[in-house]
């Protein structure tokens, strides 16, 4: 029989550990409900509402919408609500982008190939926040697209050894085709469950 949940509960349980991370004024948007609800369901593992919401347990969340509209935020608390080798590993893009400039190609096994726990051999869930906001980096005079290498390099690792991979940006998919190319664009699509905000989302940040 499968688990009932009260997703009701679960949206106050979020807005409450957002307010204990972010303050009191740190509130659940209604325009933004429908992202938090399918985020509820993939984090809960919820199979039969998982399926209603066409998102795929196996696959890793693209979150995407207008900058300051609470993505990171939103990734922050359910990570600091979930538990084991589910919970995601958030690193800004960005500073991915500055490692390969100070260490090059190691970097891109750091976060593919070599991304496995020492202890539990189980794949480190890594979220990539910021994904598009980076530069291309160059090391010993070659230039690299790393965020494109890191994500084709753990596309290749999903299936073989159940690698989660998650993202946050803030470009839409032809946005993102044009900055990493149609083969990541595709590898994409494989990796991710799309949870895309409300171009009338609210700016958090004011």
């Amino acid at each position: 029989m499968e688990p009932h949940y009260n997703y009701a509960d679960y949206q106050r349980m979020v807005e409450e550990k957002g307010q204990a991370l972010y303050g009191r004024r740190y509130s659940i948007h209604t325009v933004d409900q429908p992202c938090i609800q399918r985020m509820i369901a993939y984090f809960l593992q919820d199979q039969a509402r998982a399926k209603e919401e066409r998102i795929f347990l196996g696959k890793g969340l693209m979150l995407s919408g207008p900058v300051g509209c609470g993505k990171t935020a939103l990734m922050q608390i359910f990570t600091a609500m979930s538990g084991g080798a589910f919970v995601p590993r958030i690193v800004s893009t960005r500073q991915v982008a500055m490692e390969y400039g100070r260490l090059g190609h190691e970097v891109i096994r750091k976060y593919s190939d070599l991304a496995f726990d020492k202890e539990t051999h189980l794949p480190v869930v890594y979220c990539f926040d910021g994904l598009g906001a980076e530069s291309d980096m160059q090391y010993y005079g070659q230039t690299c697209n790393v965020m494109g290498e890191i994500l084709l390099s753990r596309g290749d690792l999903a299936r073989p050894h159940n690698m989660l991979t998650h993202v946050i940006t803030s470009l839409d998919a032809a946005s993102l085709e044009k900055r990493y190319g149609k083969q990541v664009r595709s590898r994409m699509r494989e990796m991710f469950n799309l949870v895309a905000f409300s171009a009338n989302s609210a700016d958090k940040r004011v």
